[in-house]
């Protein structure tokens, strides 16, 4: 005689799990979502109005949290009924095996699990990166709440410190979103490693918030960009040292420009499963990828105006240079050696073999037209040229300055001439300027011309270090990736393992209460859930057990099911 799956039994199992996990479900994720909501509303970054959207942003997000344990805790209760009416008795009498009674139990915790796998990948991503827009309040507010608390701000990598701030509203047909007043400032700026390099204080300043926006023309130029915003402060009344301020002591005013990233960009837990594998072919979408890259294109830009400089000296060329205006500065009769004072490799020193002066040809400022303007020429015995990559991290730049010693000045037209001390012309551009070409090239593209270039470059450590960092910051995404792949896919198999661990402790140990059945399966499961975001941390940290501790978890959960199953299966 034939043996006939119980649909019957099945049916009525599956539909008392599915009312059970539903209600438990519900219960979790609203209380999850409510208490999440008082971290900030506390911090004041929550208003009132928005409390029940942000709630309702929150349920899809606890869902990850909540069904594994829903899962468990219903399939507990629905089994340990079943055992405690002796209804598994009975089943078990009729001939219906212990596999056959789990099938329910099997089939709705792979139902779960697929449907976990639906949410962590496609669903919570959205959902949570709309719960960071609405908690992440706008720049402007962010940045006079600290300052009233008495607290120093970080935009963009310059930290300000202030007196007191206050909103103004901005001048009409200004396409700056916000205007902050400040009063005694003080301003740090900071290299990328995030040490501090100048400072300046002012007695008050404007800071000018410009949206990202994809227009072109002057509004573009005015501070916008698309995936980035721009700050422009004023500092009014100013003591400091600034490279921006051309090292100067004191000055009436001076405006500084600098752009802040969108912080959503930086974190793959806002990013889907197909957004973490396009992520690793174009990982400069990620802003702490971009800038490191960005900072390695201007260096490969400088390795490679360098290098064709050396080849022009060498060859007895003249070096070729454009000003802010386009027109053409070269330099004549020149050789080059890096200044050994200089550690950076960013200064070098041009001189004339024989003893001779170098020549210096340049047309004059403050005409209409660099082609009408008479010719500058300036002789001197020794020069300095110095490469500037930039301040604003951002958005790098590559310019050069030139300082001339005890130099000659003369032009072409009148045959005037005077002496100086020091003759020094700044923002010039190499010809050509490689850089656009560079910034444009995507990071993979971009290492591979660095490999090129490297044998060229052992004496530049600023290019071998963007090497580096672009290396490092490539690799932390590489295990962030892999963290959060693995991370997402180990909690969707946890909750089918939990649907099977509550079944079958609840069938095993049906003589006790529901709650000490309960305990032996939640638990169990709470130590899978923390193993499970341990090996997360470890695995962005880049240690070798970070899957080993994270799928361990699991799989020490499934060996305890199973371990419960036989002792079940055998009595």
């Amino acid at each position: 005689m034939t043996r006939r799956f119980p649909f019957f039994l099945f049916r009525h199992i599956a539909a008392d799990l599915l009312r059970l996990i539903f209600i438990a479900a519900t219960v979790l994720v609203v209380v999850i979502s409510m208490a999440a909501t008082v971290k900030p509303l506390s911090d004041g970054l929550l208003q009132a109005d928005n409390l029940v959207k942000f709630i309702a942003y929150a349920i899809p997000v606890m869902l990850a949290y909540a069904v594994p344990f829903a899962a468990g805790f219903g399939a507990t209760l629905v089994y340990h009924r079943l055992a405690a009416d002796n209804e598994a008795t009975a089943a078990y009498a009729s001939g219906i095996s212990h596999k056959a009674l789990l099938g329910a139990a099997l089939a709705i915790g792979l139902g779960l699990s697929g449907l976990l796998t639906a949410l962590n990948e496609v669903v919570i991503p959205y959902f949570l990166l709309q719960m960071q827009r609405l908690i992440t309040r706008d720049l402007a507010t962010w940045v006079i709440q600290e300052i009233d608390k008495g607290k120093s701000v970080d935009v963009g990598g310059m930290m300000l410190h202030a007196a007191s701030a206050k909103r103004l509203a901005p001048a009409p047909g200004s396409t700056a979103s916000d205007v902050i007043y400040l009063t005694r400032v003080a301003a740090i700026d900071r290299d990328n490693a995030g040490k501090p390099i100048n400072e300046v204080t002012s007695e008050r300043a404007w800071i000018f918030l410009f949206p990202p926006d994809d227009r072109g023309g002057s509004e573009a130029s005015a501070g916008t960009e698309r995936g980035k915003s721009r700050v422009v402060m004023r500092l009014e009344n100013l003591v400091g040292n600034r490279e921006r301020m051309g090292g100067v002591g004191a000055k009436d005013f001076v405006d500084v420009a600098w752009s802040v990233a969108s912080g959503f960009r930086d974190n793959v837990k806002f990013l889907s499963w197909r957004d973490l594998i396009a992520i690793e072919q174009t990982p400069e979408r990620i802003n702490w990828v971009d800038v490191p890259r960005k900072e390695l294109a201007i260096q490969t830009a400088k390795r490679r105006v360098t290098d064709g400089m050396l080849a022009a000296a060498t060859n007895g060329k003249a070096i070729t240079l454009r000003d802010d205006r386009g027109a053409p500065v070269t330099i004549e009769r020149a050789t080059m050696k890096l200044d050994p004072a200089d550690q950076q490799g960013r200064t070098w020193l041009v001189t004339a073999p024989g003893g001779e002066d170098i020549r210096l040809h340049m047309a004059r400022h403050g005409v209409a037209s660099p082609a009408n303007s008479p010719t500058i020429t300036v002789t001197a015995r020794e020069a300095r040229l110095t490469f500037d990559t930039g301040a604003d991290r951002l958005d790098r730049s590559l310019s050069i300055q030139i300082e001339l010693r005890d130099a000659a000045v003369s032009e072409d037209q009148g045959g005037q001439r005077s002496e100086r001390g020091v003759y020094r012309v700044s923002s010039l551009r190499p010809d050509p300027d490689p850089s656009a070409t560079l910034l444009s090239l995507s990071t993979p593209e971009l290492l591979g011309e660095s490999t090129r270039l490297s044998p060229t470059a052992a004496s530049d450590p600023e290019f071998a270090g963007s090497v580096r960092e672009l290396e490092r910051a490539l690799r932390k995404l590489h295990l962030e990736v892999r963290a959060k792949r693995h991370e997402r896919l180990a909690m969707a198999v946890s909750c089918f393992v939990m649907v099977m661990t509550g079944a079958v402790i609840a069938l095993r140990l049906s003589r006790q209460t529901p709650l000490a059945v309960y305990m032996f399966t939640f638990i169990p499961a709470v130590v899978c859930i923390v193993t499970i975001s341990g090996g997360q941390q470890l695995t962005v940290q880049g240690s070798w057990a970070g899957l080993y501790v994270m799928w361990g978890g699991v799989l020490g959960l499934l060996l305890y099911t199973l371990a419960q199953y036989r002792s079940l299966a055998r009595h």
